[in-house]
């Protein structure tokens, strides 16, 4: 196609522009928003409860034949579990990032149906749990009342029945979770001294309400075959037990004289919270918490409004006195970090206007890439919906990064088509048509050589190949589509809109001209004394390598910087078995100090929880929700959690860890660093509790680490129950029945359920709180021997008090325990992982294994990357040079120039205090494309005089001299272009200066010292290639 079939056809090419921005703008309105792209590893989450058993039991019972069966699965990175006191079990098995959640969740199913034949029969009976684990938490919704009415198992029970099912069935939501549940039960409070005075047992009471609460069906009255009946009647009766009185009305035993012992007798029946492990509230009141996860690949903000419209139209039947609030709003982050890029987008294309307007100096001129860039940025939303990409951190940082390359190819065309309608004194319609015959083919190379840069980048395997892709590719797009425009749009509107100059230029653009005249002169000569000065330019070269080499071991390596996301934990820990009355004082005295903080604005507790143990009566968790971003106090919120940590340390009775949110959400489950310490081979649990106390002790003396803390537990003080096995056997009793009946009266037992408010609740008996308070209570507990005697528990055994462990940790089935924790402020992440292991290698024993999990398994699995992605960029723009210019040593001297921008982009970040994380090597990708760019249009004019016959020193020169203004100028539109991310603040700032800074000071460097490097090279690989041709 010739390139003046677009010039002759302006509406040929100004529909094309309406069709891309219009397909651009759809997908703007299509695509969907969120923090980051879908880059979290599916998760599956299995849970089951022995309620009643201790940690060892559950770990036993439970946990080993599970995880026996899990291991294994198709896909799977690791698996963590953990065994409660509380006879509780939980496992994370957690997946490559490129498998089917979906799958893998099935799979999961299958394998669990394997193990439950293993499996304590009430492990089966209580339901044993698969969900895929939604990765990320979006919003925290909570029912208050002032009413005392509306107590905090009324609350609970209320959002269950009335707010958490509609929740559920909104679009994008994957779970709705009611923390700190008090479900409603049927408690039946037994008084075992009444029990054992009319000789009944707990098996009694549980054989007398499976059979009299129970759903049975009756028959039918007239069922065929029949004759002469006209109606057939269903036989009904009473079912399940619905009410405290029916259940009172149960007849435990009919003696002989026709009286009958009813449940009343010797029991309290009431309805009431389930469990009362773990509490909730707001800001010091009770509150029912309910947590929602969003689905994979959903849009946050139009998941966060469905669910907002959701609570509005629910909340207008509340009763009076029950209001909500959502202290907790993951959207409220993520729309402030993307209204801060979108501002930071026009910000940049502000200051490349100018730039261009100074450079071009004349406002017609300057309407062309005004027009231009727009269309391009606009466009690339289209393809960005096409490839399933959502509008998030990444893709935004990448068009911001775009403009300065879109720009390029606008500029490029109007100086030239200026340059000969100046020179040659041609109309703009001749001009422009002169202008494109050279320029089509040049404008192609240069975006295939930035193409070849970003695309091969993006197949990288794993998270940070995801990281990767929604950058490259999205600048890839924008610059092909901007490629497109240039050889379309703008030689349309420069032979429409350009006019030959007339007259002197103002004052102005004159000293403008003037100073780059003089910098041009500036550069010729320095080009000069380059050239005469070899051996200086090659150690010169030779020291940016060993600068790069030595600056990036200098530079602290991390894999994403932590964000001020608004929020942050508190966990309080107080002694092993401490009972939650005590955890709930600590807990207040620590809520009126934090809502005393004029930054802080809610503050939400679950105690007799931890994130890092589980459900736990000696743990609390606060989450503390910091003011709006404008509205605090304090700017910083390291400086927050400081004053806090201070504060709370000083509490006698509890040990406080504060911990950031995991920089990704769904990798791992806070910021930082998660280590596990296995005990591999004949280790025991003993000897993983002293190589986790020898690894902390010598980890706090080190300055690398802040809030270190341990998953594992000191053990708790126990009550051993040593059972005369053969007095047992001789009165007739058996085993099952000791246990059982302690497990009933001291840790309750679920028997069956039973309708009310068209739910199935459940029916659990246990001892009265008086009868399982102390040691002694347990000779009040009674089983039945041969010949219906009574015999008291305490005479078939002796008790003594031990210790144990209070919660079992596994990982990858070894027993296990988490250190978790971060880098201290002047560190990076990198640097306290390395130091741990060190400590590990140097003061730990062989048979202690090491693992990494969550943020720290992908960062230790992707680190040492940079390499790769460098040489791979580098391998491309050398074959696509090699291919364009049919040269082997040509495209030389364009690589060769390419390292002095990467001792700038290092030292830029080293000064500034950054780290080399994925978002620096994003920028130094970006910075091959970007100066390879530049060096192709020096190397490419100074070819074509070579080959023109002329010496190759005044090739250089002369080429360097022509190019100098146009690169000078488009390379100042992307710096300045880049201003308000090296300067940026507010939510996500860390991400916009990390990737940034290095490209900026990457920039500088190259037009100010790697300029001269081009030509220097040029000159040299020709004199080589003339020797070795000789």
């Amino acid at each position: 196609m010739k390139s003046d079939f677009f010039i002759d056809r302006p509406v040929f090419s100004t529909v094309l522009s309406i069709v891309i921005v219009i397909v651009g703008a759809i997908g703007l309105m299509l695509l969907p928003v969120d923090q980051y792209p879908q880059i979290v590893p599916p998760v599956v989450k299995i849970s089951a409860s022995y309620p009643g058993a201790d940690a060892q039991t559950v770990t036993q019972a439970v946990a080993t034949p599970i995880e026996q069966e899990l291991n294994g699965t198709p896909g799977m990175i690791y698996m963590e579990s953990s065994s409660s006191n509380s006879g509780g079990f939980s496992a994370t098995v957690t997946f490559d990032i490129s498998a089917d959640a979906d799958l893998a969740a099935v799979d999961i199913q299958n394998r669990l149906k394997k193990a439950e034949a293993r499996l304590p029969a009430e492990v089966v009976q209580n339901g044993i749990s698969v969900e895929k684990q939604a990765s990320s938490k979006l919003m925290t919704i909570t029912l208050l009342s002032s009413d005392p009415k509306f107590d905090e198992v009324y609350l609970s029970n209320y959002a269950t029945l009335n707010v958490q099912d509609m929740l559920r069935r909104v679009p994008g939501v994957g779970s709705v979770s009611n923390v700190g549940s008090r479900y409603y039960a049927m408690q039946i409070w037994v008084q075992p001294d009444k029990l054992a005075d009319l000789g009944l047992t707990v098996k009694d009471l549980q054989a007398a309400l499976k059979d009299q609460n129970r759903e049975s069906a009756a028959g039918v009255l007239g069922q065929a075959p029949m004759e002469g009946i006209d109606v057939t009647i269903p036989i009904t009766a009473q079912g399940r037990l619905s009410s405290v009185d029916q259940f009172e009305q149960v007849v435990v035993r009919a003696n002989p004289d026709g009286s009958v012992i009813r449940l009343r007798d010797v029991a309290r029946i009431s309805l009431e919270a389930q469990s009362y492990n773990t509490e909730s509230g707001i800001n010091g009141g009770n509150a029912a918490v309910l947590n929602i996860n969003m689905l994979p690949g959903a849009n946050a903000m139009e998941v966060a409004d469905a669910v907002k419209a959701t609570m509005e139209e629910i909340s207008r039947n509340f009763p009076e006195g029950i209001s909500y609030n959502i202290p907790f709003d993951m959207t409220t982050y993520i729309s402030e970090s993307i209204h801060h890029v979108y501002r930071t987008l026009f910000e940049a294309l502000l200051l490349v206007i100018l730039v261009v307007y100074l450079s071009l100096q004349s406002w017609r001129a300057t309407l062309i890439p005004i027009i231009a860039v727009p269309i391009s940025l606009v466009g690339t939303f289209g393809v960005m919906l096409v490839f399933g990409f959502s509008l998030n951190m990444l893709t935004l940082l990448g068009l911001i990064l775009a403009i300065g390359i879109v720009v390029d190819d606008a500029i490029v065309v109007v100086e030239n088509v200026d340059r000969i309608m100046e020179q040659e004194g041609l109309s703009p319609y001749e001009a422009t048509k002169k202008a494109m015959s050279g320029l089509g083919g040049a404008l192609i190379a240069m975006s295939l050589v930035l193409c070849a840069v970003f695309v091969p980048v993006s197949f990288l395997s794993g998270i940070t190949g995801q990281l990767y892709r929604q950058f490259t590719i999205t600048i890839a797009v924008s610059v092909i589509i901007s490629t497109v425009v240039a050889l379309t749009l703008s030689p349309v509107m420069c032979s429409l809109f350009l006019r030959p100059s007339h007259g002197r230029k103002n004052r102005f653009f004159r000293r403008i001209n003037y100073g780059l005249s003089v910098g041009n002169k500036f550069y010729g000569r320095m080009i000069v004394k380059a050239l005469t000065r070899s051996r200086r330019m090659f150690a010169a070269f030779g020291i940016v390598l060993v600068g790069i080499w030595v600056m990036n071991r200098l530079v602290p390596e991390s894999f994403m910087p932590q964000e001020d996301q608004g929020y942050f934990t508190v966990e309080l820990e107080l002694p092993e078995g401490a009972t939650i009355e005590r955890t709930r004082e600590v807990t207040e005295r620590a809520m009126e100090f934090l809502m005393a903080d004029p930054d802080v604005e809610y503050v939400l507790n679950v105690t007799g929880s931890s994130p890092r143990v589980g459900t736990n009566q000696a743990r609390s968790q606060l989450t503390v929700i910091l003011k709006q971003w404008e509205e605090r106090r304090t700017e910083r919120i390291g400086e927050v959690m400081q004053r806090v940590r201070e504060e709370l340390s000083r509490y006698p009775e509890s040990k406080v860890y504060l911990s950031t949110p995991a920089v990704i959400p769904g990798l791992g489950s806070s910021g930082g660093f998660e280590m596990v310490l296995e005990a591999r081979g004949n280790t025991t649990y003993a000897d993983l509790q002293q190589a986790v106390d020898t690894l902390l002790f010598h980890a706090a003396q080190r300055p690398e680490f802040s809030g270190l803390a341990s998953s594992m537990q000191g053990d708790i003080p126990q009550l051993y129950f040593d059972v005369d096995r053969d007095k047992a056997q001789l009165v007739g009793v058996s085993m099952s029945d000791i246990f059982s009946t302690m497990k009933a009266f001291t840790g309750s037992i679920y028997v069956n359920d039973f309708n009310l408010f068209n739910r199935i609740y459940r029916v659990y008996i246990q001892a009265e709180a008086p009868y399982r308070a102390y040691r002694e209570n347990l000779s009040l507990f009674y089983v039945r021997g041969t010949g219906g005697a009574m015999i008291p528990i305490t005479s078939l055994g002796k008790t003594s008090y031990t210790t144990g462990a209070g919660t079992v940790k596994r990982f990858n089935m070894f027993n296990a325990a988490t250190i978790t924790g971060e880098a201290a402020p002047g560190y990076s992440s990198g640097q306290a992982m390395a130091e741990l292991e060190r400590l590990v290698k140097l003061h730990l024993p062989e048979s202690i294994g090491v693992e990494w999990s969550g943020l720290s398994y992908q960062e230790k699995h992707v680190s040492g990357q940079t390499g790769v992605v460098l040489a791979l960029a580098f391998l491309f723009v050398f074959l696509f040079l090699a291919a364009q210019y049919e040269s082997w040593s040509v495209p030389v001297a364009v690589i060769l120039s390419l390292p002095v921008a990467g001792v700038g982009a290092y030292l830029g970040i080293w000064i500034c205090g950054l780290e080399n994380n994925v978002y620096f090597q994003i920028g130094l990708v970006m910075l091959v494309g970007l100066v390879a760019k530049n060096a192709i249009l020096i190397v490419e004019f100074a070819k074509e005089e070579v080959e023109k016959g002329h010496d190759m020193v005044e090739a250089a020169l002369k080429a360097a001299r022509l190019r100098f203004r146009p690169i000078v100028m488009t390379s100042l539109a992307f710096i300045l272009g880049l201003l308000p991310l090296v300067f940026a603040s507010g939510p996500g700032s860390a991400s916009r200066q990390g990737i940034g800074t290095g490209v900026f000071f990457g920039m500088l460097v190259a037009i100010t010292v790697g300029i001269v490097f081009v030509p220097f090279f040029f000159v040299w690989i020709y004199r080589l290639k003339a020797k070795l041709n000789r």
